[in-house]
């Protein structure tokens, strides 16, 4: 009885080590298969510089009515 369970035991956990390394396979082999290009980094020449007094109202106004509001 108990050398069955042991069989049982080894022939499962078999099969989920082999199914693993089936899966890791498959995960380095499609990570292989779809690689991007490298993207672009941003440089401080591509970023414009603008006046952003705007944004930071309708930022401000937004998080003040937020914070208004009763939770129900």
């Amino acid at each position: 009885m108990i050398l069955e369970g042991l069989k049982l035991m080894v022939v499962g956990m078999s099969i989920v080590y082999i199914f693993l390394i089936i899966l890791m396979g498959l995960i380095i082999l499609s990570s292989k298969i779809f690689r991007e290009s490298p993207v672009p980094t941003v440089t401080n020449k591509n970023i414009k510089t603008e006046n952003n007094n705007d944004l930071i109202t309708v930022i401000s106004t937004a998080l003040s009515v937020f914070k208004s509001r009763k939770i129900k």
